[in-house]
């Protein structure tokens, strides 16, 4: 896991892992955000027991890629304007 501070982006990148590492990885950095950083997770594979996860702990997610042998998405909250 990669995160840079001035962009507040963490980039995840399992697609060389074998299951069950990748979703225990992205639950772990899911886990970890704060409120206004944003996930980058990359994998080989659509991780549909993953969408589940996202949404219990109050996250959105748009997915930029979903091509054999890759898939990327973006996972964010949107925090309330005050």
């Amino acid at each position: 896991m990669q995160k840079e501070d001035s962009e507040k982006t963490i980039y995840l990148d399992v697609s060389e892992l074998e299951a069950p590492e990748p979703l225990i990885r992205a639950i772990r950095a899911l886990e970890a955000m704060q409120r206004d950083e944003v996930l980058i997770f990359k994998h080989r594979m659509n991780p549909r027991h993953l969408f589940n996860e996202i949404a219990a702990r109050g996250y959105t997610y748009e997915i930029i890629k979903d091509e054999p042998n890759e898939f990327i998405m973006k996972v964010s909250r949107d925090v309330p304007r005050t």
